[in-house]
C-alpha cells in the first residue's frame, strides 16, 4: 500500500485479521454479484443501469484486496483512486490502471438526460462491463495467487 493513503508498507505483509478477511470476502461477493447482475441488465436493455452496477462491482473488487491489507479508509466512489491506491501491491493491479480510469466515465451519466442515445447507451454498457469484467479477473488472480496467506485455515 501507498505510505502517502495512511497505510505502512508493512501493512500488506502482516496477516490480516478475521474480520478484515470476513470484510473482504463480502465486498467480493457482493462485486461478483454485482457483475452478473450489470451482465442481466444489459441483457434487458437498462444500459444506464448495467454501467453502474458495472462500476459498484470494480468499487467492491478492488475494496476487497484493501481490507486484505489493513486498508479500511479507502476512496469509495472511486476506481481510478483505489486502483492507484493498490499500485505496486501486485503485478495484478498494474494492468488494472486503464480500465480503472476508463470506468469513471460512469459517473458522468445521466439517467434523467432529456434526449438519451440508445446505442452509444448499449456501446457504453458493453465497454464498461469489460473494465469492471478485466478488473475483478485481475483482483480473482490476486485471490488465487495468494490464497494461502489470507485464507489458510
Amino acid at each position: 500500500m501507498n505510505p502517502a493513503h495512511g497505510a505502512t508498507a508493512e501493512a500488506g505483509s502482516s496477516a490480516a485479521s478475521g474480520e478484515a478477511i470476513r470484510r473482504a470476502r463480502v465486498f467480493w461477493e457482493q462485486s461478483r454479484a454485482d457483475l452478473r447482475e450489470a451482465r442481466r441488465r444489459m441483457r434487458a436493455r437498462a444500459y444506464l443501469d448495467s454501467s453502474f452496477l458495472s462500476f459498484q462491482a470494480s468499487l467492491n473488487a478492488l475494496t476487497s484486496v484493501c481490507h486484505l491489507h489493513g486498508e479500511y479508509r479507502v476512496p469509495n466512489f472511486s476506481t481510478a483512486r483505489l486502483a492507484a491506491l493498490l499500485q505496486g501491491v501486485d503485478a495484478h493491479f498494474e494492468r488494472v490502471q486503464a480500465p480503472a480510469l476508463a470506468l469513471e466515465a460512469v459517473q458522468e451519466l445521466n439517467p434523467y438526460a432529456p434526449e438519451r442515445d440508445e446505442a452509444q447507451e448499449r456501446r457504453q454498457s458493453r465497454e464498461h462491463y469489460d473494465h469492471s469484467d478485466a478488473i475483478l479477473k485481475a483482483v480473482r488472480g490476486y485471490l488465487k495467487t495468494h490464497r494461502r496467506r489470507f485464507f489458510a485455515p
